[in-house]
């Protein structure tokens, strides 16, 4: 019923535009009642449908962090029970865009996403601290310099954005409209695990049947805003064959496929190992030979393991043009670039692995990429920005 109420609203401008404005005017005027005085975080992942990326790890260090002993946690999922939380006695769950939901925000001292919490209704009160952990390191336009537009990052405002380097860093006070003083480079905290979690090597190859002599790849594009279903969900095609891939690299291959975090209508080529309903992708790239990407923020995570990184790029031009790049892609990769199938075959079987590990240090480097400690130092900086706006006690 929501799915098709969504549909019926973009169909019709002038009644989503009615809509919009009479939501806003009782989310403004819950405002004037509901204040945020209360030692209360609410936590935001891909709008709801996923307990992770950056924003899980931040809660966890906080629950152990004895300056926030007297907090509450909310998480807002599209269903309650969707996960298990570790915590009852401090945390709750709630449904997000349920009155509830906003309920909640409206009092919380703190917001901590990877996305959005207004998700285009901007209905913060300045008392509150907003913080974004992005979802992945840029290299396709987003802000006011993208193509595609979206009204909520360009006219939301965080107090404080948390970077993986100082190359996303200077893109968020370029792009996002913020002040230097708000953007604290911290390193991503959902890869912390990446230099402490390698038991889940064994793990999950054991999981999904690979055999450590076997080279395991990780499949992982972004999404592209040229492919979405009737509803405006973004999907995921794959142009990889798995008859091919097997043709050109024999059985002592495998390939996992992951879709980004941001597509709805999810599809795997046949007879590759579908990972995207797999909880952390973490685990998946501790598990991987080599990565395999595109355009995806993923390239920034995986080299921080100094493993083979290929970049995929059959639609480069297009990808251009509709969404557009910060970076020249063939100068600023240092790693193999393909633009066919077979291409990225051979490009697989000629991987040498000392190489990988200089151009992934290199890169690094170049980046100004943060490889430990990111959790530590994003509640660090939560912690100042509370107290800076004197939201918090010293």
């Amino acid at each position: 019923m929501k799915k098709k109420l969504v549909i019926f609203l973009k169909n019709n401008k002038v009644i989503y535009a009615i809509y919009y404005k009479l939501y806003m005017f009782f989310l403004k005027l819950a405002g004037l009642v509901i204040r945020p005085n209360k030692n209360e975080i609410l936590f935001v992942c891909y709008g709801g449908r996923k307990y992770g990326d950056n924003v899980r790890p931040i809660y966890l260090q906080m629950l152990e962090d004895s300056r926030f002993d007297g907090w509450k946690f909310v998480w807002a999922f599209r269903s309650k029970k969707a996960f298990e939380l570790p915590d009852r006695e401090r945390t709750i769950a709630v449904r997000i865009d349920s009155l509830r939901y906003f309920y909640h925000a409206l009092r919380a001292k703190c917001w901590v996403t990877n996305v959005s919490v207004q998700r285009g209704l901007l209905f913060r009160n300045e008392r509150n601290l907003y913080v974004n952990t992005w979802h992945g390191v840029p290299l396709k336009r987003i802000g006011l310099s993208s193509k595609v537009k979206s009204s909520i990052h360009n006219e939301e405002t965080y107090d404080l954005m948390l970077a993986e380097g100082t190359y996303d860093a200077g893109i968020y006070e370029n792009e996002l409209g913020l002040r230097p003083e708000n953007i604290r480079v911290t390193g991503y905290p959902r890869n912390d695990v990446l230099l402490t979690g390698s038991a889940k090597r064994q793990e999950v190859r054991a999981r999904y049947g690979v055999k450590e002599d076997e080279t395991l790849i990780l499949y992982a594009p972004t999404y592209r805003d040229y492919n979405v279903n009737d509803s405006g969900g973004f999907t995921f095609d794959s142009t990889l064959s798995c008859d091919a891939f097997r043709s050109a690299l024999g059985s002592g291959y495998k390939m996992m496929v992951r879709s980004h975090g941001a597509i709805e209508d999810e599809t795997a080529s046949e007879g590759f190992i579908n990972v995207s309903d797999y909880p952390d992708v973490e685990d998946l790239m501790l598990a991987s030979d080599i990565l395999v990407s595109d355009y995806s923020g993923i390239i920034f995570d995986y080299a921080l393991l100094e493993k083979p990184i290929i970049c995929y790029i059959y639609d480069h031009q297009k990808y251009e043009e509709e969404r557009g790049f910060f970076v020249d892609l063939q100068s600023f990769l240092p790693f193999p670039k393909c633009e066919t199938e077979q291409a990225l075959y051979e490009a697989i079987k000629a991987v040498d692995l000392e190489a990988g590990r200089e151009a992934a240090l290199a890169f690094q480097a170049q980046c100004g990429l943060i490889r430990r400690g990111a959790a530590v130092n994003a509640v660090n900086a939560i912690y100042d920005g509370l107290r800076d706006k004197k939201l918090i006690q010293a």
